[in-house]
């Protein structure tokens, strides 16, 4: 009797557990079920209730992983970037430099310009003068180069051939004529040139009839 009244109790206990773990069992694939078709993963998920210090492990590495790759990637693209930015320059440097030679060789024309039209403007001035004293009489010419200073009258008077600066000089003081004599030059050369220019400029300067 004692065991049957055993047995009874057993089958009536293992009744219940299966009463309980039967229901608890479905509810628990349904809910897995359910979570699978949401598209969360029911195990990971139960791994991180049951160990959470190995889930949030895992999420730092992966975090770590995440952080070095875009690391790795900005650092290449800054190395990029500096790149262009060397290339950019030496363009720029080389541009500058083409502007400076180029500002330099204007700058030497203009000088060069400048120059040979003072030489121009100066020996225009020279033909003037020349051929001024030359077409009037020696006389007038000395008493007016009496009137001006040593110097000047020297630079005057060194305009013209030598024929004309004797002829001139034997009218003039003789001790104005004396000191115009210690500066005189003689410049054939350049007094035909000068001559030459001064005709030139005498007849494009004189009306036609």
């Amino acid at each position: 009797m004692e065991e049957t009244k055993k047995t009874s109790f057993g089958m009536k206990l293992f009744k219940v557990l299966l009463a309980i773990l039967v229901p608890l069992l479905f509810i628990v694939l349904l809910a897995a079920l359910f979570l699978k078709l949401s598209g969360v993963d029911p195990i990971n998920e139960a791994k991180q209730l049951i160990f959470p210090e190995s889930s949030t492990s895992q999420q730092s590495d992966s975090s770590g992983t995440e952080e070095t790759a875009q690391l790795k990637q900005d650092l290449s693209n800054a190395q990029t970037q500096n790149k262009q930015l060397n290339k950019d320059n030496k363009k720029l440097t080389t541009q500058i430099n083409d502007l400076k030679d180029q500002f330099e060789q204007l700058k030497n024309d203009a000088e060069t310009s400048s120059d040979q039209m003072k030489s121009q403007s100066e020996t225009a001035t020279q033909a003037m003068y020349a051929q001024t004293y030359r077409s009037m009489d020696p006389a007038k010419a000395g008493a007016i180069l009496s009137k001006l200073s040593v110097k000047q009258a020297a630079k005057y008077i060194n305009y013209l051939d030598d024929k004309t600066k004797a002829a001139i000089l034997e009218t003039m003081d003789p001790e104005k004529a004396a000191q115009l004599t210690e500066l005189l030059e003689a410049k054939q050369s350049n007094t035909n040139t000068t001559e030459s220019a001064g005709t030139s400029a005498s007849t494009a300067t004189t009306p036609a009839p």
